[in-house]
């Protein structure tokens, strides 16, 4: 892991986590062959404005484009219509709709596509089933199944919290974000298999508490991970932006490239891969290949973003070397030099 981190630290070039992406890598001849009269229905956990929803999106877009494949897409909007009752409901209308649309394959993205729709109505039955940006783990729904395999959402924990630690005054670590299911889930693997349940947690649904939580962070941890504005229903971004720049005294990251303006370093993944494979794999299938023989894959592309603003305001010099290899924002504290 140390050797991943010095290659997307150094480099910003693609990370290698595991071996399971060799799907999409096998599947690039299949995104340029024709599928006329295939039907593919993407549904999405989300809602469309959501970056990291814009950028798988984008990946999928990408893929099909020229294969002849008509494609629908469905959105949950999980994360503004949050309460139970509404993301099942949300699920039995796309239900109905998929019996409606009678897709050739399904692609579901992130957690409650998967946990609402995929496990109760689709696991285990004739339609082929891609999911992608499942957290962490998809054992936890029974995956990979005969009718469905997918691409897990991991993070270089290890690697984000190294790199803090070298401006921290200790290691105690935090986690500052929305109160939403996928937040939940994924704070419960990190403190279960980095943390040995002892990262300290902040869940928050307006912007006062998010500032209330800010501020009583800094006296408690050394480091603190703002992981996703998603579920902080008042959220205003320039707002947030000068308050963390205002009060910030320990070292913030993130691995979600759409928070980088609001922390000092993020370990980005990127959307667009998990769109790209989910594309390229269900071309695959439409080709042929049997769903069986394509394994559980994990994400693999990564760069390192640095936010001046934020260095700054915290007091923290970043060696050249690291500029040179990172995306640096925030260069206008710093007079756009």
């Amino acid at each position: 892991m140390r050797q991943l981190f010095r290659l997307v630290f150094l480099t910003t070039l693609a990370m290698s986590l595991c071996s399971g992406g060799a799907a999409a890598g096998e599947s690039a001849s299949s995104s340029r062959r024709s599928f006329p009269g295939k039907k593919i229905l993407w549904v999405d956990s989300y809602h469309q404005s959501y970056e990291w929803t814009a950028g798988i999106e984008q990946g999928i877009r990408r893929v099909l484009q020229d294969s002849g494949v008509e494609l629908r897409i469905v959105r949950m909007d999980s994360k503004r219509r949050s309460s139970e009752a509404q993301i099942r409901g949300a699920a039995l209308r796309i239900k109905a709709e998929i019996d409606a649309f009678r897709p050739d394959l399904m692609i579901a993205s992130d957690d409650n596509a998967v946990k609402y729709l995929v496990v109760p109505y689709l696991k285990n039955t004739e339609l082929p089933v891609v999911f992608c940006g499942v957290n962490w783990d998809a054992s936890v729904y029974g995956f990979p199944a005969r009718n469905v395999t997918g691409m897990v959402e991991v993070d270089l924990v290890e690697n984000q919290v190294e790199h803090l630690s070298r401006y921290a005054k200790g290691r105690r670590v935090g986690y500052l974000s929305g109160d939403v299911f996928t937040e939940r889930k994924i704070i419960e693997y990190y403190n279960r298999r980095f943390f040995a349940g002892e990262m300290k947690t902040y869940l928050v649904r307006t912007l006062t508490d998010f500032k209330e939580a800010f501020l009583q962070a800094q006296d408690e941890v050394d480091m603190l991970y703002i992981y996703n504005y998603s579920g902080i229903a008042d959220w205003d971004a320039a707002t947030v932006e000068a308050f963390l720049a205002e009060h910030i005294r320990i070292p913030t990251g993130s691995h979600n490239p759409f928070m980088a303006p609001f922390v000092l370093t993020t370990l980005a993944k990127d959307p667009e891969e998990q769109g790209e494979w989910a594309a390229d794999t269900a071309l695959e299938i439409l080709g042929g290949r049997a769903l069986t023989d394509i394994p559980l894959a994990q994400n693999e592309r990564g760069r390192l973003i640095i936010n001046l603003k934020m260095a700054q305001a915290l007091g923290v010099t970043f060696p050249v070397e690291t500029l040179e290899a990172a995306t640096v924002i925030g260069r206008e504290a710093y007079g756009n030099k």
